[in-house]
């Protein structure tokens, strides 16, 4: 999914979200995007989801994969995110990203790709919660792709392979982190102090 507004803006945001599933992280985009208009919101999951209902190889291996709450390749993740910023930024808008980098090697390629675009003040929000917190959440969202094996496999590939993304910008000074718990409001008003928006 890709929502873009056109206008110029002066000193634009470049924000990276990242979290758990289920840490409402998504909910917490949305709320960025009215607030940050005019602003390009990237999301990997939702461009992932419409490339599975293509009809192509690529379509139906995505598809394949997301069925059983699996993760499509790191270059397929890489490849779409690169193509919807590169086709999509036209102006200084602000930028939200929305669940990606979630690996090691792709935030080090989002950093190249960032700087060619003349980002380079990158703010990294972890949206916060307990794998307990995760679970129930999700259990109750009750998505197709959402087993609780499903669930308990993302969340133990986000604590190994994830966790080395969020080191990699707690190194170089980036990451934010913001407790999750609590409601939705509650969430957004600690990101918008973060923030100083």
């Amino acid at each position: 999914m890709i929502i873009i507004c056109y206008n110029t803006i002066m000193n634009p945001r470049t924000i990276i979200l990242l979290g758990r599933s289920g840490s409402g992280k998504g909910t917490q985009a949305k709320l960025l995007q009215e607030k940050l208009e005019p602003c390009l919101y990237v999301y990997t999951g939702d461009l992932f989801r419409e490339l599975s209902e293509v009809e192509t190889v690529a379509g139906k291996k995505v598809k394949e994969v997301l069925s059983i709450g699996g993760l499509p390749d790191e270059w397929l993740a890489a490849f779409l995110w690169q193509k919807s910023l590169v086709y999509n930024l036209k102006n200084n808008e602000n930028i939200i990203i929305d669940g990606s980098p979630r690996r090691l090697d792709e935030a080090e390629e989002m950093d190249i790709v960032l700087k060619w675009l003349g980002r380079v003040d990158i703010k990294v929000m972890l949206i916060d919660i307990t794998e307990d917190e995760a679970v129930t959440r999700l259990l109750k969202r009750a998505r197709n792709d959402d087993t609780e094996d499903s669930i308990r496999s993302r969340l133990q590939w986000f604590n190994t392979e994830a966790a080395l993304a969020l080191e990699y910008f707690e190194k170089s000074g980036r990451l934010i982190k913001i407790n999750g718990l609590g409601a939705v409001e509650e969430v957004f008003d600690r990101i918008k102090q973060a923030l100083d928006i």
